[in-house]
């Protein structure tokens, strides 16, 4: 059984009939400062059970503390890099005279004052670690400390000796590989990281070189270059899981006073984190696709089903120990023949990562949750490392690449990463379908989500927002599909743009609030639809592997870089430096009836490239600066001459 203890002056509705139904066997309140903090003390000398603290007037989730209620041990859910809520009276129409969104990447001072950080975070204590909980509670009392939040409450416990699992500690945090055996060394090098005044994002970028050194040596894959490869992930992996811990377990105001770096923004630190694990997902997709052409030095053989490859000849992509076993098998014709057909696995693996990823955003945008999450109480251990999050995916990658090569790599991670993203994106819109459209936040920032370009916009001008989004790309979505199944090749002159006018019906909702129940999948079908023919057109016109995968990457990195400044409140509701989805794909359609595409694949990708880069300097490094874009935790006075907190 459990005690809930409330620590806020004004609870949200519904949060004590949510804690009573999960199981909750008694719920008090009491103050977030001196004397509800002597509560806390009391009540965990007294009970004999684990005791719940719901932090601040913001409720959590429903998923998040169905979690915590089934978590093993002391575990938190601090609030740390959650969308940022949007007033009541934000405009769900295009005729609204105020906006809460920019234009462009010169942000709104009026979005910005619309914006309230969440509060909401929650603690629970199992029995064995009571007395510490009351000591911490104590001295935070006698420093008069202030209205304390969650994540000062878990430097306390974790000053003290006592472990606490933190559950926000980053995208695709779940899992056997995160929780057993890269966040025990996580914590410590968080801690040293936080004693010498490192920021989470410095962590991330060691993160993200470290990742792109090990992706560069598996493009080798002679048996040093792998050794070094894999000790180079591990150390990307372990850093970047550091800077989550840090970034969720110590207040941003501690770290910006300690450091005094302008880098400490959550919008910013979130994202940086996301970028980093996906440009080193990314970049190790391309260099296993690489491999294949740079190891090739054995005559090649196309693979023919049923067809015995002669001696002395290699398949490419099977490589490794055992890779030469495979090669008179149906593995060695996963993809198509050649190296080709092991960039289109890599193009493949790409997309599917970019859409689980836009998806989760989508959801968590309008659900109010995580988007990694699935509508149960809690998974264990083994049912969430089947969930393929980032450190499974990384070890399939290793053991596969190693023992057979990059083709049985990527098929593997096809398979498997489809199953799970389909098992998770069940359970979302399960949850959605079942959801009270009251509880929901407001839908607007979505539109931001989408990723129009002008185009776009004038397009669902026509309309004025009234047209329900997901029906018309749905509709676009499977004209595509169906064009790209045929064959693109055999469309020409203006027949190629068949697919573009199909998912230009699309732009009908562009205007429309995205206040349905299943709005939130519309951004990722969307960018679905423009990786799907821009795939199938590539492959079609027999353009290079690696310029196809550059062009979906950056353009899978500009989705979702739109999708990071919608969610901390800076969205553009036109995307004018990035063309669009819908600008991008004409502009490609109108180079392959000149003749030119390989040169708009290279221009394209080379141009959005630079504009990640660009847009980064100019637009995210300008967030910090702002007040309005602190962290979305409650304040507190740190107590003199305190050190920036470290997870246990």
């Amino acid at each position: 059984m459990t005690v809930a203890l409330v620590l806020s002056g004004e609870a949200a509705p519904g949060l004590y009939g949510q804690l009573e139904s999960l199981g909750v066997r008694r719920v008090d309140a009491a103050e977030r400062t001196g004397p509800g903090l002597l509560t806390v003390a009391a009540a965990a000398r007294a009970v004999g059970e684990r005791v719940l603290l719901c932090v601040g007037g913001d409720a959590c989730p429903e998923p998040i503390l169905a979690r915590l209620l089934s978590a093993g041990g002391t575990a938190a859910f601090t609030g740390a890099g959650r969308p940022a809520r949007w007033s009541a009276t934000s405009p769900t129409s295009p005729t609204s005279p105020t906006r809460t969104l920019s234009d462009n990447s010169n942000n709104s001072t009026a979005a910005n004052d619309e914006l309230t950080p969440p509060e909401g975070g929650a603690l629970i204590v199992d029995p064995p670690d009571l007395r510490v909980l009351a000591s911490a509670a104590e001295a935070l009392a006698a420093a008069d400390a202030g209205p304390v939040s969650v994540d000062t409450l878990v430097a306390e416990l974790t000053g003290r000796g006592v472990t606490v699992r933190v559950l926000d500690a980053g995208p695709d945090s779940e899992g056997a590989v995160a929780q057993l055996l890269a966040d025990p060394a996580a914590r410590d090098v968080a801690r040293w990281a936080a004693l010498r005044r490192l920021t989470p994002t410095a962590l991330y970028g060691i993160s993200l070189g470290l990742g792109l050194v090990a992706a560069i040596w598996f493009s080798e894959l002679a048996v040093r270059a792998t050794l070094l490869a894999v000790i180079a992930l591990a150390g990307s992996f372990l850093a970047g899981r550091a800077g989550s811990l840090l970034a969720a377990t110590t207040p941003a105001n501690e770290i910006r006073s300690a450091t005094r770096s302008p880098l400490t923004s959550w919008p910013l630190i979130s994202w940086v984190g996301a970028a980093a694990g996906l440009l080193t997902e990314l970049g190790l997709y391309a260099a296993l696709a690489a491999s294949a052409e740079l190891n090739a030095v054995a005559p090649l053989v196309p693979q023919v089903p049923g067809v015995t490859a002669p001696p002395g000849t290699t398949v490419p992509g099977l490589s490794g120990t055992f890779g030469s076993s495979l090669q008179n098998t149906f593995i060695a014709t996963i993809g198509g023949a050649g190296t080709a057909g092991v960039w289109r696995l890599a193009i493949a693996a790409a997309i599917l990562l970019g859409l689980r990823r836009l998806a989760e955003l989508g959801y968590e945008q309008a659900a109010r949750g995580p988007g990694s999450l699935f509508p149960r109480s809690v998974m264990n251990t083994i049912e969430q490392a089947a969930t393929l999050p980032t450190g499974e995916r990384l070890v399939l990658i290793v053991f596969a690449t190693v023992f057979f090569g990059p083709r049985l790599a990527f098929g593997i991670l096809l398979a498997w990463g489809a199953l799970a993203a389909g098992w998770l994106l069940a359970g979302q819109i399960a949850h959605s379908l079942t959801q009270d459209p009251d509880d929901a936040r407001p839908g607007f920032s979505l539109n931001a989500y989408r990723g129009d370009g002008m185009l776009a916009r004038w397009f669902g001008l026509l309309v004025q927002g009234r047209l329900v989004p997901l029906p018309p790309v749905l509709v676009g979505l499977l004209v595509t599909c169906v064009l790209a199944g045929l064959g693109l090749s055999n469309l020409s002159g203006v027949l190629l743009l068949t697919p573009i006018e199909a998912m230009m019906l699309a732009a009908l909702g562009a205007w429309h609030p995205h206040d349905g129940r299943l709005d939130w999948l519309v951004p990722t079908l969307l960018t679905a639809g423009e990786c799907v023919f821009l795939a199938a057109l590539g492959l079609s016109r027999h353009v290079t592997g690696a310029l196809i995968f550059a062009l979906l990457a950056a353009v899978l990195i500009r989705h979702i870089d739109l999708a990071y400044r919608a969610r901390a409140g800076y969205g553009l509701l036109v995307d004018r430096f990035g063309l669009g989805w819908e600008g991008r794909m004409l502009l490609v359609a109108i180079a392959a009836i000149a003749g030119i595409l390989p040169f708009a694949f290279a221009l394209l990708s080379g141009y959005l490239w630079l504009l990640f880069c660009w847009e980064f300097l100019s637009g995210w490094l300008r967030i910090p600066g702002r007040s309005t874009e602190e962290a979305p935790v409650d304040r507190h006075r740190p107590r003199r001459g305190r050190r920036p907190a470290a997870p246990a």
